[in-house]
């Protein structure tokens, strides 16, 4: 299961530092629509497009790597008082009811989403761009399975613990 777990988190870890390059070009495209819109007057037809897919992409491929690290938000306000392993109960419950089940049903939405736009050739629709959409739908695709795996390494985590034997967050806490 360590083994397991350690796949898991490089994988997201990896995913997530690709996420975090992609600020890079969504900066170069938006300062490029900023200085051509303004100093110009001439906007782009592509950067708005690119940028909002580039921002979508930003934000579900950091997603699992922001789960591994426990920067997610949370309220908590009875969660905070419990100890370890009635965190690790609650986690627990929540991964394997709730959060799991959604990001196995909503992958396999978007793979479907993904392989729809690839055969039928379309585009975005949002501008003259109209770029094919079937790259984006493979990162939402992408987004919430590593998110859904990420999910899977910690609910062992939860159950290492909850089992006398913490690994990961639990074992810091």
């Amino acid at each position: 299961m360590r083994l397991l777990i350690g796949v898991i988190e490089r994988f997201n870890l990896g995913l997530g530092w690709f996420a975090a390059l992609l600020i890079l070009p969504l900066t170069v495209a938006t300062c490029y629509e900023v200085f051509s819109r303004y100093l110009f007057t001439a906007p782009t037809i592509w950067a708005f497009e690119l940028g909002y897919m580039l921002t979508g992409a930003y934000f579900l491929l950091g997603a699992a790597l922001t789960l591994q690290r426990g920067e997610h938000i949370r309220i908590d306000l009875v969660y905070a008082r419990l100890s370890v392993r009635r965190k690790a109960l609650v986690d627990i419950v929540c991964y394997l009811c709730f959060f799991i089940p959604f990001t196995v049903f909503l992958g396999i939405r978007l793979w479907e989403y993904m392989t729809h736009a690839i055969q039928t050739g379309e585009g975005s629709g949002q501008s003259a761009w109209n770029p094919v959409i079937w790259p984006f739908r493979l990162v939402f695709f992408l987004g919430f399975a590593s998110l859904g795996l990420q999910a899977l390494a910690e609910a062992i985590k939860c159950a290492f613990t909850l089992a006398g034997r913490p690994l990961g967050s639990y074992a810091r806490s």
